[in-house]
């Protein structure tokens, strides 16, 4: 173990060196308080953000594996050209603010590596999904199976290609520790943005640290369990928007990041706006800060540009184009997508979803952050716009059109498209920030607003209770064949939606998995132990190396589906002894099984519960709403719609989904035999959105099992 984190410390040379080049050629003239933690900052976005996309684009661009050595070459071709620009531009003089201030910002970075260092433990392995659109690609580009893919010429699982490259790169330093690692940097680079947009905002050390805190350790954010393209944005992001606020903003490195961040979500393209209104204030130079900054926006995201071009026929289609075929809009004609009123003909919701998006999104920020932080938010907002009108021009055109555009979506599901809000979270936290600062500072006049504020706010989400939308009915045209949505759910939905409290709701971290647990100690000591790269398939919520105990007695788990499982206590689930009939024997070898026919009283579609071959080192169960009949043509569909869902749920690949024999069960109430060990079981609630209920046990003799869930599986 000490050895790995002896090479992981060796190996971080690799970035550690460009991105102290890269800070030794920004000379800023305005002093900067904070010392050297701007520096910091952008040594970290290049040294582990544009570092990778170069070696990315070398290896892709060739259809050469992206290896170590391709990293190591990109590293030390960036920092001999920093160094080269350093010495003939600055003559070897360092920046004023790395010869000082170290002792002052040294706690500030104890405490990012700190917040790091909770993200490194709470990496969930057990939600790790190899199908997943970013570990695909990083597998391709890796060459892990030998064969080489061009990525330019094809649509890989619709992954922006920016995410790819700083993944590919870090895993293929570190092999598997790198994913954990890379989640670790993201975590410690939001504290870090967050204290220096704090400290620029409100001009105080207390509320930076509040902030450092609070950005990457808020309910809503720290419940992501992986890594994934909204966090890697929000993390890089981060780096680069602390230097958007000074009078000598370096330009060039704004734009490659900035860059860099519309390669990792596209969707950053709409800030477009923000950068280049915090250009034009620059005191002078403003066409050259603008020209600069644009050639280095051209250059880091021209790898995209090629990719749109060659494998989606125009720079202006994007990946997810064409998923959904066209549906007629108002305004807009035929379109491939599902758009809300007014483009729609009336106000719909995505189906399972109680709200539509652009009401969802502000219900699921005040829910997670609180009202009083929630209600403080349009107040900083006020106090921003009061003292500084183009800052708040800046965050209302840096949140304004992503918000606009991308609450007029539907058909998305939660939580997985939920964390796109992750792009607006800077001026989300530290507009509260600011709104509090100020109810502080003067109670009677702003603390008294903040009180009117949060009543309003609660009496808006009350109200929203009891609004009632129509669902999407062209859901169901674009996805054939799936679940009608459960109104039971759907009602259940939009009461835990809008449960209020007044300060963080830190429940809510559970949401997707459990934030701490033992296990994921265990998984750690296994990274350190052996940081190979790991491409095994486990049933989702469980690490490589959880099994049944062979030796043990066998006993019966009876599963009772007689009523609706997700808001029924934690006893549908018994184990009694070994002997007697049962449905299904998992403690034989033998093929996968689906017990089909099931009428469940709860549900007016046929149900069918998947279960794993005979000796399966984890017991899972897969509870899908179809009739399971291989003699049956339309059967061929059924399995294409839930191969992925297999993989995630049951750890299965494309085979044993096809081997899965049938056997016609009527009573709801079904009885497995299995070895005492890990038991799961999942539940898919929307399987077109990804939407999957998975509960957990241990079983160890004959009883009511402890149940953990439900819990959203997490996808990314």
């Amino acid at each position: 173990m000490f050895g790995t984190l002896l090479l992981a410390a060796v190996a971080s040379l690799v970035w550690l060196f460009p991105g102290a080049a890269v800070a030794l050629t920004w000379h800023p003239r305005e002093p900067d308080p904070d010392g050297p933690l701007r520096h910091v900052a952008l040594g970290l976005a290049w040294g582990c953000g544009l570092v990778p996309l170069l070696a990315f684009a070398y290896a892709v661009s060739l259809q050469r594996p992206l290896t170590p050595w391709v990293v190591v070459a990109a590293s030390a071709a960036v920092t001999a050209g920093a160094l080269l620009l350093w010495w003939f531009r600055r003559r070897g003089a360092v920046p004023r603010p790395l010869g000082r201030g170290w002792r002052r910002a040294a706690p500030v970075l104890a405490a990012c590596v700190l917040v790091g260092t909770v993200y490194l433990v709470k990496y969930d392995r057990a939600a790790f999904f190899q199908d997943s659109c970013i570990v695909t690609v990083v597998y391709q580009v890796l060459q892990v199976d030998g064969e080489p893919v061009d990525l330019l010429r094809s649509n890989e699982e619709d992954q922006r290609l920016g995410n790819t490259a700083v993944i590919g790169s870090f895993v293929a330093v570190y092999r598997g520790l790198g994913f954990r690692l890379l989640y670790a940097l993201i975590g410690a680079s939001i504290a870090l943005g967050g204290y220096l947009l704090a400290r620029t905002a409100l001009g105080s050390r207390a509320w930076g640290w509040a902030v450092l805190l609070f950005l990457p350790l808020n309910p809503y954010v720290a419940k992501i369990p992986l890594l994934d393209e909204n966090l890697l944005t929000l993390g890089f992001c981060s780096l680069f928007l602390p230097l958007l606020f000074r009078r000598d903003t370096p330009w060039l490195h704004v734009g490659a990041l900035f860059g860099l961040a519309v390669m990792m979500r596209h969707a950053m393209i709409l800030a477009l706006p923000a950068v280049a209104w915090a250009a034009y204030r620059q005191p002078q130079r403003r066409l050259r800060s603008l020209a600069t900054g644009g050639l280095a926006f051209l250059a880091a995201t021209a790898l995209g540009h090629v990719h749109h071009q060659l494998a989606l026929g125009s720079v202006f289609r994007f990946e997810s184009f064409g998923q959904i075929p066209d549906f007629p809009h108002r305004f807009l004609g035929d379109y491939s997508g599902l758009l809300q009123y007014p483009f729609a003909e009336v106000i719909i919701r995505t189906p399972w979803n109680p709200f539509p998006t652009f009401v969802m999104w502000p219900v699921y920020l005040i829910g997670h952050l609180g009202l009083l932080w929630a209600a403080a938010i349009p107040l900083g907002a006020v106090a921003l716009w009061r003292r500084d009108r183009g800052t708040a021009l800046f965050w209302a055109l840096w949140a304004g059109p992503l918000y606009l555009a991308l609450s007029l979506q539907e058909n998305w599901d939660v939580p997985n498209k939920m964390g796109v809000i992750y792009l607006l979270f800077h001026p989300v936290i530290l507009l509260g920030a600011m709104g509090l600062a100020a109810a502080l500072r003067q109670p009677r006049r702003w603390g008294v607003a903040l009180l009117v504020a949060s009543l309003a706010l609660a009496a808006g989400v009350w109200g929203v209770r009891g609004w009632r939308v129509g669902a999407d009915q062209r859901y169901y045209q674009a996805w054939p064949g799936e679940r009608w949505e459960d109104p039971e759910y759907v009602a259940a939905e939009r009461r835990a939606t809008t449960r209020l409290v007044p300060w963080p709701d830190y429940r809510r971290v559970n949401d997707t998995a459990p934030m701490f647990h033992g296990r994921k100690l265990r998984g750690l000591m296994g990274d350190l132990r052996s940081p190979a790269l790991d491409t095994s398939v486990t049933p989702y919520g469980w690490l490589p190396g959880d099994a049944v105990d062979p030796d043990a007695d066998s006993v019966i788990v009876e599963i009772d589906l007689s009523r609706r499982l997700f808001d029924r206590p934690r006893d549908w689930i018994t184990v009694t002894p070994g002997d007697g009939p049962v449905d299904a024997d998992l403690t034989v070898p033998g093929p996968a099984v689906a017990l089909t026919g099931l009428e469940l009283p709860w549900s007016d579609r046929p149900a069918s519960l998947l279960l794993p071959q005979g000796g399966a080192d984890v017991t899972t169960a897969l509870l899908v709403f179809e009739r399971w009949n291989p003699a049956d043509p339309a059967h061929g569909e059924i399995l294409e719609r839930y191969e992925r869902t297999a993989q995630l749920a049951m750890g299965w690949q494309g085979p044993e989904l096809r081997e899965v024999r049938s056997e016609a069960v009527e009573d709801p109430v079904v009885r497995v035999r299995v070895r005492p060990g890990p038991l799961g079981f999942t539940e898919v609630v929307n399987n077109a959105g990804q939407l999957y209920f998975t509960w957990q046990a241990a079983v160890d003799g004959p009883g009511t099992l402890e149940l953990d869930g439900p819990v959203r599986a997490f996808h990314n």
